[in-house]
């Protein structure tokens, strides 16, 4: 699931367990996935700020179920970061524990009073990189990219993790341009989700700076 593929790509769970953007951020790009999930399955529709559901039937899983229930739910809800914030709420509990669930994560509470987040680990490195390293190649090369992977691709950029996915900057410059023509060539639900996220992750940015 792309959500379950974000978290992987915005947590070190093979490292220090915690989140490589700030809680906010990552919250906001595990809402955008799991909207960006729906997409796929062809049960909402993004046109630029407005979400709708266009199929009702259950996907069969229980998180993304969930999430099209709720929008369901609220039809007269319609702006899409009304509904990012909404799910920004509870995506880091509910992305981890489906993933938990799974048995390719486990948590460890926070041991320090000061501490609040908890931290993440896989269980699992090989899937747990699986992501970040699909990515990183794909991007590098500039590869054909699935739809899923389109929009993991430009959630990821929308939420400022490009540098970190991609490491060596000699294969930034060509991935940024790569970037660039995917979201003016993919879906147009799928970009226009990734721009909302983007305008989202943005302001939270100069939230949580100041």
């Amino acid at each position: 699931m792309l959500a379950d593929d974000f978290f992987l790509l915005s947590w070190d769970t093979t490292g220090s367990g915690k989140s490589r953007l700030h809680e906010q951020g990552v919250a906001l790009g595990l809402a955008g996935a799991l909207i960006g999930e729906l997409v796929l399955h062809q049960r909402v529709a993004v046109r630029g700020v407005r979400l709708d559901v266009t199929d009702a039937r259950p996907v069969k899983e229980n998180v993304a179920d969930k999430v099209l229930a709720d929008l369901g739910n609220s039809p007269h809800h319609t702006d899409v970061r009304t509904w990012l914030a909404y799910l920004a709420q509870r995506s880091v509990e509910e992305v981890s524990g489906r993933l938990r669930n799974d048995g390719l994560l486990v948590r460890e509470a926070p041991k320090i009073l000061k501490r609040k987040q908890c931290r993440f680990f896989a269980t699992d490195f090989s899937r747990a990189m699986w992501p970040m390293a699909r990515l990183r190649l794909a991007l590098a090369q500039c590869r054909p990219l699935s739809p899923q992977d389109m929009a993991l691709a430009t959630l990821m950029d929308a939420c400022g993790l490009t540098d970190t996915v991609l490491d060596d900057p000699d294969d930034r410059r060509a991935a940024r341009h790569y970037l660039t023509t995917l979201l003016a060539t993919m879906p147009q639900p799928l970009s226009d989700l990734s721009r909302q996220v983007n305008a989202a992750v943005g302001d939270a940015v100069l939230t949580y700076r100041t």
